[in-house]
C-alpha cells in the first residue's frame, strides 16, 4: 500500500503545474462522485486438518446493490491523455465465505466491509464529451471471522484491483462513469477450526478471496 501512495504523491507533485490541452481539459479537476456496485466473488482454499490432511474447495458470493464514494483529482498530460489519482470508499459489508459443517462443529462465516481502493486512472479523450480508462489500484478492506475456531485469524483485506470503464461528461459538469473491475486479495487464514462436537479434532483453513464487480457513479468534475 505504501509503493502506490508513494507513487501517487510524486505523480501529484510533479504533474500537477502541467498545463492543459484542448483535448483532455474537459476532464481534468477535481471529481466526486457516488456510485453503485453489484459485486461476486469466489474464495479459493484449502483447510488442512490435525492429521495433515489437506481438503481443498472453492465457494462464492453474490452481493448487490452497495453504494459507495468515488473522489480524486485528473491531470491533463497531452491532446488528448488524461492521469486520475483518487480513491474510492464503499462503506457497506458482504459475506465473502461461509462454511456450514454438518455438525454444526466447524462452522465459519467471513464478512468484509469498509472497503477502499487507492488507485491510478490513465484516459484517453475519444472527444470533448467522452473518454475510455484502465485503472490500477491497492485495496484494503476489514473482515470479521466468527464461527467455530480458537485460534488466530485475519482481521483485514488488502490487494490489487485493475478495471476498465468509460466515461461520459455533461456540459454542466456533471459525469457517469461505467466500470469493470476485478480485486484480488492476498491469503488469509483462520487457526484451530473445530470443537468438542468434531471430536476434539482442529484444523486450519487458507483461502484467496478475488471478486468481480459493476460500478456505474453519477458525479461532478469541477
Amino acid at each position: 500500500m505504501n509503493k502506490l501512495r508513494t507513487i501517487v504523491f510524486l505523480l501529484f507533485v510533479s504533474l500537477v503545474s502541467t498545463p492543459s490541452y484542448a483535448g483532455s481539459e474537459d476532464f481534468g479537476g477535481v471529481y466526486i462522485g457516488v456510485s453503485g456496485s453489484a459485486m461476486g466473488g469466489e474464495l479459493d482454499g484449502k483447510y488442512t486438518d490435525s492429521s495433515s490432511e489437506v481438503t481443498k474447495g472453492t465457494g462464492g458470493f453474490v452481493e448487490s446493490p452497495i453504494a459507495g464514494l468515488d473522489l480524486g483529482y485528473n491531470m491533463a498530460l497531452g491532446e488528448s491523455m488524461v492521469v486520475g489519482l483518487g480513491l474510492s470508499w464503499t462503506p457497506g459489508d458482504a459475506t465473502i465465505g461461509k462454511a456450514d459443517d454438518f455438525n454444526d462443529a466447524a462452522d465459519i462465516t467471513l464478512e468484509a466491509s469498509e472497503f477502499i481502493t487507492y488507485y491510478i486512472q490513465p484516459m484517453i479523450a475519444v472527444n470533448e464529451h467522452s473518454a475510455i480508462f484502465i485503472k490500477y489500484g491497492e485495496a484494503e478492506a476489514d473482515l470479521k471471522v466468527t464461527g467455530d475456531f480458537t485460534g488466530a485469524a485475519s482481521n483485514d483485506l488488502s490487494g490489487t484491483t485493475t478495471s476498465v470503464g468509460t466515461v461520459s461528461k455533461f456540459a454542466s459538469g456533471m459525469y457517469m462513469q461505467v466500470e469493470a473491475g476485478l480485486t484480488e486479495y492476498d491469503t488469509i487464514s483462520v487457526k484451530d477450526i473445530g470443537n468438542a462436537g468434531n471430536n476434539g479434532s482442529k484444523g486450519d483453513a487458507e483461502a484467496e478471496p478475488s471478486v468481480a464487480y459493476g460500478t456505474v457513479t453519477i458525479g461532478y468534475n469541477f
